[in-house]
């Protein structure tokens, strides 16, 4: 029944000047190093050149510079006394130039933040005598900086070719540089949660809810009552629009939702203990409450995750068949992850519990470790279609054949059993698996032509990964790159920033739609 990586690094060539008067000047000229340049005391009636300041009024005849000193304006591009700065059309030389960056704000007043995440002189896109080195303003409107050139590989190169930015076409004339534009591939999370009557505050549940919020390790969600149902708790857990886990991550997961349970499986209610048993054919069993699985996927589950809205039974197995079945129908790339949370033992659509409402076959000793079987072939089956399957366990740590029944059903299913006896348990486990199963996989938008493979730069974080090394990066194929070891488990936790850059002749863009 159905309801319904950014890119960076900056290497500017700083150079380094011989002597302490070298630093001085330059410390006068554009305000770099005031750590070599000792500010002097400001004289009455107007500060000097190289004498402190905080605003032009300050300087008696000269303008102030960002750093906080008196220095002379600037007249050209490459005014010398602008050392590895530049002259900016207010006079003053520039502070900060190829220096890191996100936004233009990170960049100092007159600078911006060029596609290269580099801060750059901003000019009027083609014109010539305004970039270092002769080179031509960028068609984005600023200047190429080292920097840009130095990122691909070609140190010796000269500043005056333009790199291009993602999606440009490399090789082009002036072509120095290609940024490669990537996506990460997407993996896709179906959750299947039990809805069984068990999953509210027996067996101690609430006890552990209220040591959470005495302790200050988890407040209460915003269901109008019950809150320490375990139903209610892994629905804040997840779906919290401020604290869950689905929030953060609904742009670069793709989730769907498996609500689970059956009303007295396939048969009919009997209205007297005598009556006969008798199959409903219109019954459907497990009952579902489905949500499609896709980006941006948030609000569409919390709306069906109903504030305790539990049923009654327990058809894991079937649940588990169902789920596997929308997976692996799932035809969009990346890696597929099933996970189950469950607290109770599972029945099935023909033997829905085990007491004196079931039919006889129902009643028999060995029929609850039967179905158990059951659930654990169905588990190796699902790892067989490439998904992985991981148990949560919303029990209770007493239930000692139940702790093992969902180990054996986690390990059939390549997975891992997590315990989530608790409000933190139970976040730490869906934060884990959710994080862990973020791909390395990375699709670039065009191709490595072939053999150039190892001209390619790739940062992480600032840091340059090494081709083919344990911890570093490898090509997949002329389209895909791969994180590797501690790279891979960096990549999975958290934002970071991932930078990808080939010389022209390496890398064919991807062609722009016309």
């Amino acid at each position: 029944m159905s309801r319904g990586y950014r890119r960076r690094s900056s290497w500017g060539s700083h150079r380094i000047f011989a002597g302490f008067v070298g630093a001085w000047l330059l410390a006068i000229a554009c305000g770099s190093n005031p750590e070599i340049a000792t500010k002097p005391k400001i004289i009455d009636g107007g500060a000097e050149l190289g004498e402190p300041c905080t605003s032009a009024t300050d300087c008696s005849s000269s303008f102030c510079s960002a750093a906080g000193f008196c220095a002379e304006p600037c007249t050209v591009a490459l005014d010398e006394q602008c050392g590895d700065e530049v002259c900016l059309p207010s006079g003053n030389c520039s502070v900060g130039l190829g220096q890191r960056c996100k936004s233009d704000s990170a960049c100092s007043s007159g600078l911006v933040c060029s596609s290269f995440r580099h801060c750059a002189v901003p000019c009027e896109p083609g014109k010539q005598g305004v970039c270092k080195d002769g080179a031509i303003c960028r068609p984005e409107g600023n200047c190429p900086n080292d920097g840009d050139v130095e990122l691909g590989g070609l140190g010796g190169a000269s500043g005056g070719g333009t790199p291009q930015p993602a999606g440009g076409e490399g090789g082009g004339p002036g072509c120095i540089d290609v940024k490669v534009d990537f996506v990460p591939q997407i993996p896709s999370v179906l959750l299947l949660i039990d809805r069984s009557g068990s999953m509210n505050a027996d067996g101690n549940f609430d006890d552990a809810v209220a040591d959470a919020v005495l302790g200050g390790t988890y407040t209460l969600g915003d269901c109008p009552k019950d809150n320490d149902w375990r139903w209610n708790v892994v629905r804040d857990v997840l779906l919290n629009a401020s604290k869950g886990v689905v929030k953060p991550l609904e742009d670069r997961v793709r989730f769907g939702m498996s609500l689970y349970s059956s009303r007295n499986g396939r048969y009919m209610r009997r209205t007297r203990p005598g009556d006969p048993f008798e199959l409903d054919p219109t019954k459907m069993c497990p009952e579902l409450i489905d949500v499609p699985i896709a980006l941006g996927n948030h609000q569409a589950m919390l709306d069906e995750f109903v504030c305790s809205d539990i049923a009654e039974d327990t058809p894991t197995g079937e649940s588990l068949l169902a789920a596997a079945a929308t997976l692996k129908a799932f035809d969009q790339p990346g890696p597929k992850l099933l996970v189950l949370a469950t607290d109770g033992e599972p029945d099935n659509c023909e033997c829905p519990n085990f007491g004196s409402t079931v039919p006889e076959k129902c009643r028999a000793p060995g029929v609850p470790a039967m179905i158990q079987a059951e659930v654990v072939q169905v588990a190796e089956q699902i790892h067989a279609d490439d998904i992985t399957l991981h148990v949560i366990n919303v029990s209770t740590p007493s239930e000692a054949s139940l702790q093992q029944h969902l180990a054996d059903v986690a390990a059939a299913g390549g997975g891992m059993v997590y315990p989530g006896f608790s409000p933190g348990a139970l976040s730490q486990a869906f934060e884990e698996i959710i994080d862990g199963v973020r791909s390395c996989k990375i699709d670039l938008d065009g191709e490595i032509q072939a053999g150039k493979e190892s001209t390619g730069v790739v940062t992480l974080d600032g840091a340059q990964l090494v081709l083919d090394d344990a911890d570093g990066w490898q090509v997949n194929s002329p389209t895909q790159l791969e994180l590797l070891g501690s790279a891979c488990e960096t990549i999975k936790r958290g934002d970071h920033d991932l930078d990808i850059h080939f010389p022209c002749e390496s890398f064919q863009p991807r062609p722009v739609p016309r």
